[in-house]
């Protein structure tokens, strides 16, 4: 009896092990995510990343490779930090479980491809994901359409009633709307600080595998 009580228990055992591998392989098929890493110790602070990020992104405002056409606020999604005599980009990493789409109350943040995405015209202004990147990593920025400062519909200065601008989240994007999709901080670096780290993907969980055991 015994022994036929532990072969009418092993299907279900089976089966619990089998599901509970399944869901393991599930969990790791998830699309990694790339992010772009900086040598700190290699970076002189030159924020030339800043400006190409600012130029990539700002093609909408005329802004152009020259000096000349720039008539918008200089405002990257990459920051140069100082502390002491060392200095390092920091920039979105673009994180699997993204704290910032979780705090953001519009679900304007979203993952595409493992790139960690803002919809700017969703987004409110509120700051949440400010407050929960652990990176540092956000900003929330006034909104530039075509040149001309956009302002916020309903909100006024107190005291002399001029429509405030409108702002929302700002950071890094890896430059994903671009033709080549590299990006623009990583090429414009001189001493080569930055590189893109790429996430690789899990391959497919195996199809499952019935397992029979023979009637005794």
């Amino acid at each position: 009896m015994s022994g036929t009580g532990n072969m009418m228990h092993r299907p279900t055992d089976t089966r619990s092990a089998s599901m509970s591998r399944m869901g393991a392989a599930g969990r790791t098929s998830a699309v990694a995510s790339s992010f772009v890493v900086a040598d700190a110790g290699q970076c002189i602070g030159c924020k030339a990343c800043e400006l190409a990020c600012f130029a990539v992104h700002s093609q909408a405002n005329g802004i152009g490779a020259s000096v000349g056409t720039v008539s918008v606020p200089v405002v990257p999604k990459v920051y140069v930090v100082r502390t002491g005599d060392t200095y390092v980009p920091v920039q979105c990493r673009h994180c699997e479980n993204a704290p910032c789409a979780h705090a953001c109350p519009v679900q304007a943040i979203r993952q595409e491809d493992g790139v960690v995405m803002i919809d700017e015209d969703r987004c409110i202004g509120c700051t949440s994901c400010v407050l929960a990147c652990p990176f540092g990593a956000i900003e929330v920025s006034p909104v530039y359409r075509a040149g001309h400062l956009v302002t916020q519909s309903g909100l006024t200065h107190r005291a002399n009633r001029v429509a405030l601008p409108r702002t929302a989240a700002s950071k890094c994007d890896l430059c994903a709307e671009t033709e080549n999709g590299q990006p623009a901080c990583v090429d414009a670096c001189p001493n080569h600080v930055l590189r893109l780290a790429k996430g690789i993907s899990d391959s497919p969980p195996e199809p499952r595998r019935e397992v029979f055991f023979p009637r005794l």
